[in-house]
């Protein structure tokens, strides 16, 4: 089928070096947070602010909101959390965030 001049071949040529180059490099990059990350691990004591979706907020014990990607961490590890529990949290460094991997739970 035609649609503007381009045939269904001609588009699979042009889109499959960008899915294949794609793939090769989402699994040649260090890391377990992928390319948003630097790779060096993280851990920390902190105070839980909101749980989101795969985003949590945090607060450090001297007072620093710090980002938590949720996406790498299993969510029976924060399902339970509420704001101002505290936290270990263990991850890699992100761009503007941490990349979890693992929450535990300390109480409140």
């Amino acid at each position: 089928m035609r649609r503007w001049g381009v045939t269904r071949s001609t588009r699979l040529r042009l889109v499959l070096p960008a899915i294949v180059a794609a793939l090769v490099l989402s699994t040649a990059l260090p890391g377990r947070g992928g390319a948003g990350t630097d790779g060096r691990g993280v851990r920390f004591l902190a105070r839980v602010s909101w749980v989101a979706a795969e985003t949590m907020v945090v607060a450090t014990e001297d007072g620093v909101a710090v980002s938590v990607d949720l996406r790498e961490v299993p969510q029976d590890e924060y399902q339970r959390l509420a704001s101002g529990d505290r936290v270990l949290v263990i991850g890699v460094l992100g761009r503007n965030r941490i990349v979890g991997t693992t929450i535990r739970s300390l109480g409140p």
